[in-house]
């Protein structure tokens, strides 16, 4: 289990963000996808659902826990890069390349931000 050690602020302030994100994904995805397909509409959803769970338990944890919803939160959005450069033979560079990048400056500000708080 991750301690700290360390300035958690960065940690919540990235939950904050998600939460943010979240609840954006959620209430309006048509406007974030620009699509109308029901199942990328659905997808979207599940994506807030997700950031916004991980966000408001990043902001709500005690400092102690802290550390770790910012671990898990970095170990997602790391996962993410993988799974969207692997889906990129199967749905095309262009959107293979939005799935990988995406989720880049969260697990590298998530990266800075747990390190920071491990001290």
């Amino acid at each position: 289990m991750a301690t700290t050690s360390g300035d958690v602020r960065a940690v919540k302030a990235l939950g904050l963000v998600r939460v943010g994100v979240g609840v954006a994904m959620v209430t309006a995805p048509r406007l974030i996808g620009r699509s109308e397909d029901p199942s990328f509409v659905l997808l979207l959803r599940t994506i807030g659902v997700r950031d916004l769970v991980i966000g408001a338990g990043t902001v709500a944890a005690p400092a102690s826990a802290t550390t770790l919803w910012g671990c898990a939160a970095l170990a997602s959005d790391s996962i993410d890069v993988v799974v969207g450069a692997a889906s990129t033979p199967k749905i095309g560079v262009g959107p293979g390349l939005v799935a990988t990048l995406l989720p880049v400056p969260f697990a590298a500000f998530g990266a800075w931000a747990v390190r920071r708080a491990l001290g």
